[in-house]
């Protein structure tokens, strides 16, 4: 037998094997639920997606960690908090609201409303200062109180019986971050 025809029957089976084993491998992939995960980079601007904003920090007014899950106090008529936000929605106007015991009976509106505008040279971060006088009141003196910063990427509806106070009309977004509170009178 010539030599080409020997070497024959072996090139139809690795020219096979070349062409069978990448289908096999993408049809086990796509019958796992293998996809594509889209790009998570908070370093581009992607205008076609809308973002949901983050709050990456929380700092009292002399820079220490506002650390959760507490508890923390909370002094009545007193105090500021530095938040520091992203959204990789560059433009975006966010809008932070703190809640004390909301739903607990029932939904309470917002204790403390403020906002952080994209500035002339809009950033991922930004970083406001939102005081905390009017989270805390006397009536609300003692501990087991649930503190709640919620970041917002358009104004929340404050009259949308579905999660009052704090509803959005499609497509916004939203995250929170909370803390067990205590709330204390001032020093004297």
């Amino acid at each position: 037998m010539p030599r080409s025809q020997a070497v024959a029957p072996a090139a139809r089976f690795l020219h096979l094997f070349a062409i069978v084993v990448p289908a096999v491998i993408a049809a086990a992939a796509i019958a796992a639920g293998c996809v594509i995960p889209p790009n998570l980079s908070l370093e581009e601007n992607d205008a076609a997606v809308n973002s949901a904003p983050v709050i990456r920090d929380v700092r009292d007014e002399a820079g220490n960690p506002f650390e959760r899950p507490g508890p923390r106090d909370v002094t009545v008529g007193q105090g500021r908090l530095v938040l520091t936000l992203a959204d990789p929605d560059l433009t975006d106007t966010l809008y932070v609201r703190y809640f004390l015991d909301y739903g607990l009976p029932a939904p309470t509106p917002a204790r403390i409303e403020c906002e952080a505008a994209p500035g002339a040279m809009p950033t991922l971060d930004r970083q406001i200062t939102c005081s905390l006088v009017g989270v805390c009141t006397t009536p609300a003196l003692g501990p087991d109180h649930i503190f709640e910063i919620e970041v917002f990427d358009r104004p929340p509806v404050v009259d949308d019986p579905t999660r009052l106070f704090r509803q959005l009309a499609p497509p916004g977004l939203s995250s929170t971050w909370w803390w067990k509170a205590t709330c204390v009178g001032a020093a004297r």
